[in-house]
């Protein structure tokens, strides 16, 4: 709505009040109601303080990075509380960095993603399930069997990237400075995380969903050794619980993917359907299919099928800032960008995951 239509509107109820009657209403009901439209006014006539700082805060960010230059908006972004030193980056660089990792990195697309400000996230998990049953209106109740309540902590771990450019590149005002270091984060970091969340063994990393034990996460073997059959794939699907079954995806890496594409059924037709709609994933037994290049490549004994409710079975949390030290030093002529951001991540629901073991 334009300046012109609201001052209007504005006009119009004062109008109105000035014909009220005393007899009519109350002077202290009048004289709150005319308090509240000389609040809105001001409220509406205010300038956009907020837009304006964002502005100056991302013009001064992106001064520091071309010069080393400190001024008062980057000072508000310093770290002090963070070993590494260095600034915060501007939320909108935060944000876009973040977005790119997620349209990057599979498990990201797939898992439960959270926000925190603190170096540790605390969840309580239940082992086991709760019982009940069926008794007369009058009967006594039976005390029933509880799950255990056990916590879990995933801790956050440092990761950290290095992209460097000469100060010739940094002058050059032609090139978008931020774009630039957004792209070279996001590829560092997202391949460092997209390792660490199948395969890290959570030491100063995430823990990924192949580095637990048969004891914990079930493994289901196929009938012969690096041979893959459809009666594997309906085994491994059949092992999850229908509660899980009905958001469940699989991972698997290409070379995997590749011999499911060969398997046909008892009528020759073959079992792999391909999405014919963009943005649609594939489906095998209608169930999505996601490919990484960080599931192990086809080979007899390799974990080489995932299915799961990733958004109940694993759970990635991020620290929120994402803090940058201009370091002109240590490899001249490069200006190196000391980049740190925190993550961590591990599996919270062991009975929404299941492994196939070619």
């Amino acid at each position: 709505m334009s300046m012109e239509k609201i001052s209007e509107r504005i006009d119009n109820m004062r109008h109105i009040m000035e014909e009220m009657t005393i007899e009519k209403h109350n002077d202290n009901r009048i004289k709150n109601l005319e308090n509240k439209f000389s609040k809105f006014e001001a409220m509406i006539v205010r300038p956009d303080i907020d837009s304006s700082y964002r502005s100056n805060l991302h013009s001064s960010f992106t001064h520091y990075l071309r010069s080393g230059m400190i001024d008062m908006e980057v000072k508000a972004l310093s770290a002090n509380n963070d070993n590494t030193g260095g600034y915060t980056i501007v939320p909108e660089l935060y944000k876009e960095i973040i977005g790119g990792m997620i349209a990057k990195s599979p498990m990201r697309q797939l898992a439960s993603v959270e926000t925190i400000s603190t170096n540790a996230l605390d969840i309580l998990m239940e082992r086991g399930e709760f019982t009940t049953g069926w008794v007369a209106e009058n009967a006594a109740r039976n005390e029933t069997d509880t799950a255990e309540i056990a916590q879990k902590r995933i801790l956050v771990h440092e990761l950290y990237a290095q992209p460097k450019a000469t100060q010739k590149l940094l002058d050059d005002s032609a090139i978008n400075l931020n774009s630039w270091l957004t792209l070279r984060l996001q590829d560092s970091f997202v391949r460092a995380e997209n390792s660490s969340f199948i395969t890290g063994d959570g030491n100063n990393k995430p823990r990924g969903i192949l580095s637990y034990g048969d004891d914990v996460v079930e493994r289901v073997d196929v009938e012969h050794e690096g041979a893959l059959v459809i009666g594997d794939l309906l085994n491994l699907i059949n092992s999850m619980h229908e509660t899980y079954l009905a958001n469940a995806s699989f991972l698997m890496h290409r070379s995997t993917l590749l011999e499911i594409q060969k398997l046909k059924d008892d009528n020759g037709r073959f079992l792999w359907q391909p999405s014919i709609t963009s943005g649609v994933p594939d489906t095998l037994f209608g169930i999505p299919v996601i490919s990484s290049s960080n599931m192990p490549v086809y080979a007899g004994g390799a974990l080489g099928i995932a299915i799961a409710d990733f958004k109940e079975a694993y759970k990635i949390i991020d620290r929120m800032d994402i803090t940058i030290t201009r370091d002109p030093f240590t490899e001249k002529p490069f200006i190196k960008f000391y980049s740190v951001k925190r993550v961590g991540g591990d599996v919270i629901n062991h009975n929404a995951i299941k492994l196939l073991k070619l």
